[in-house]
């Protein structure tokens, strides 16, 4: 998921009133969700494809540690 504004959406909790984008990501082991990465900024809209086709590969990579 990627949250390029936090302050467009309704349900976001945020952890700091300096976070304003958010990326997360997933990590599944065997099918079953284990852990996930959850990454603040406090620029607007910081993330793009290529950040989130990395993290993604970071994923996979904590998730054959786990």
């Amino acid at each position: 998921m990627v949250i390029q504004d936090v302050l467009k959406e309704d349900n976001y909790l945020a952890c700091s009133l300096k976070v304003k984008a958010e990326i997360v990501v997933p990590i599944f082991k065997n099918g079953e969700f284990v852990a996930e990465l959850d990454i603040d900024s406090h620029e607007l809209s910081p993330f793009g494809k290529k950040d989130k086709e990395f993290l993604e590969k970071v994923a996979e990579i904590v998730a054959e540690i786990f």
